[in-house]
């Protein structure tokens, strides 16, 4: 399996994580230690997995110019450090997209 396909499953399972920690805390449901708070905390640090293989893959790949993995590295790092979760996912999407392409082929 390559790191690609690793990179897809963390994104979507980080992304299902949120998604269902969010409707959590709106509608206030608790099952045991399982509140919003909590799935919410685990979804952003199941984040940080799919962010490192991401880094991991621009810094690994030949094919992508040094320019390009800056404007990833940015837009990655933007996302996460200054916590606008709408950055952060709109690189990761693109990024799940299109970043296959992009890493292991020439135009």
């Amino acid at each position: 399996m390559s790191l690609f396909k690793y990179y897809r499953i963390a994104f979507v399972v980080s992304f299902i994580i949120l998604i269902i920690g969010s409707v959590v805390k709106v509608t206030h449901i608790e099952l045991g230690f399982l509140n919003g708070n909590s799935l919410i905390t685990i979804g952003l640090i199941s984040s940080v997995i799919y962010i490192a293989l991401a880094y991991f893959m621009i810094f690994k790949s030949e094919k992508m110019p040094a320019g390009e993995k800056l404007m990833w590295v940015i837009c990655f790092a933007l996302g996460f450090i200054v916590n606008v979760g709408f950055i952060s996912f709109a690189t990761a999407l693109v990024f799940f997209i299109i970043g296959y392409k992009r890493l292991y082929f020439n135009k």
